[in-house]
């Protein structure tokens, strides 16, 4: 690999300076992971050159309090980024603690704010985003968070300059319903979690099946504790609707209305929006009550990208819509080989992002890009940025448009079913 010099500022909220040793720059409050120092050392990528001028750009994650391990792990995955990517990395990254409160993520942002900082990778989460969304948009700061809650958008942007680059629920159940529908299936059902993460997916869910003339037939919600969820499935594989002949309006049946077995309209497709542990209970419980043996095509979203998902035999055949992981495989295993740990999935848009800051610094030859520049690369031939997701381009709305595939687990490994649109639309 190539040796890139590169100068990163840490930059914690309340840090006074740098540690005095320049190859390795600590923070005082709170210590890094201590393997990611080491591998930093002996790839010897940390070098101070105060004299050279560069863009700088804030890391703007949780390297303090409960959320330290995942900022601390898009620090890496953005390092990494840096010393992949054949850039001349006119950029220098600067880390400021954005913790785990809204409160004390404004407060933190002023930082951003005083060092006249342009270019802000993060927050993560929906209500730091929220509480620094007027002073971003009062000192022209692009903002190009993690979250991906659109529902931010008409609270948050509506003079641009905020980005979300988190994976959209919404393009993803859009993806599998139209995946769905094209094979033949329009009934649908829904599992999930009762929170309101589980609510948003289930609404969302609801509202795209039926404006596509699909039948929406269940949703059924399970509590965090999970000890209901034989009653869950049990009431989801035994629900059905009938034929429009024989109803009079929404949910109700005519008066003479004779329903047999064979008017019954099962749910053909479940959707289960879970991973890990829960999902494999869910699963277990739909083989196990199916007892009439129906034929459902089980679903679920982007986060059953992880290796549980294909520890699960009882997952196969199953789909979901995400990008094509070969790329994240490739970018999981140098991260491992890097730092002895397995990166989180979110990871790599935080990869991602940096490498298009950088590109547009090159672009701009060493200049800041603006808020307008990540919108300038959207139509063809230039067409979005190519990352580790695959093809995405940011809107001027503030989300970020993705391309994704659909994936079936199969046995060891996720098989591309559908592959995503290599081209975006022009606007």
């Amino acid at each position: 690999m190539k040796k890139f010099s590169l100068l990163l500022v840490l930059f914690l909220f309340g840090c006074q300076s740098l540690t005095k040793k320049p190859e390795v720059a600590q923070p005082l409050s709170e210590e890094a992971p201590t393997q990611t120092h080491q591998q930093f050392e002996s790839r010897d990528l940390i070098t101070q050159k105060v004299n050279e001028k560069k863009v700088q750009v804030a890391l703007f994650f949780p390297f303090s309090g409960k959320n330290k391990e995942l900022g601390w792990s898009l620090f890496n995955s953005a390092t990494l980024s840096l010393f992949e990517n054949d850039l001349n990395h006119n950029i220098e990254l600067v880390l400021i603690d954005s913790k785990d409160t809204a409160q004390e993520s404004s407060k933190a942002f002023k930082e951003i704010i005083n060092r006249k900082i342009k270019v802000v990778i993060g927050p993560i989460f929906s209500s730091s985003i929220e509480a620094i969304a007027q002073d971003a948009k009062d000192n022209n700061i692009a903002v190009i968070s993690l979250s991906n809650n659109q529902q931010l958008m008409g609270k948050i942007n509506k003079d641009g300059g905020i980005f979300l680059a988190g994976m959209m629920p919404e393009i993803q159940i859009d993806k599998i319903v139209n995946y769905a529908m094209d094979r033949g299936k329009f009934s649908f059902a829904v599992i999930a979690p009762n929170n309101q993460y589980g609510k948003t997916i289930t609404d969302l869910f609801k509202k795209i099946v039926r404006n596509r003339d699909g039948n929406f037939i269940t949703s059924e919600f399970y509590d965090s504790n999970s000890k209901d969820l034989d009653r869950v499935v049990e009431r989801v594989i035994n629900s059905f609707s009938v034929p429009s002949r024989l109803t009079a309006g929404k949910n109700k049946l005519k008066k003479d209305a004779v329903i047999n077995e064979s008017d019954h309209i099962y749910p053909q497709v479940i959707l289960i929006p879970e991973s890990g542990k829960i999902l494999s209970k869910i699963v277990a419980s739909i083989k196990k009550q199916n007892i009439d043996e129906r034929d459902f095509q089980i679903v679920g979203t982007s986060q059953w990208d992880d290796v549980s998902t294909l520890n699960d035999s009882n997952l196969i055949g199953a789909w979901f819509a995400s990008p094509e992981n070969e790329k994240f495989r490739n970018f999981e295993k140098a991260f491992y080989q890097t730092y002895s740990r397995f990166p989180p999935r979110i990871s790599s848009i935080a990869y991602d992002t940096v490498a298009v800051v950088a590109e547009l610094v090159d672009r701009k030859k060493g200049k800041t890009p603006m808020i307008e520049d990540f919108t300038n690369y959207n139509n063809p031939p230039k067409n979005g940025f190519e990352g580790i997701d695959g093809l995405f381009r940011f809107l001027p709305n503030g989300l970020v448009q993705r391309n994704l595939a659909v994936l079936g687990v199969g046995s060891g490994r996720f098989e591309t079913l559908e592959k995503p649109v290599e081209q975006f639309l022009k606007y």
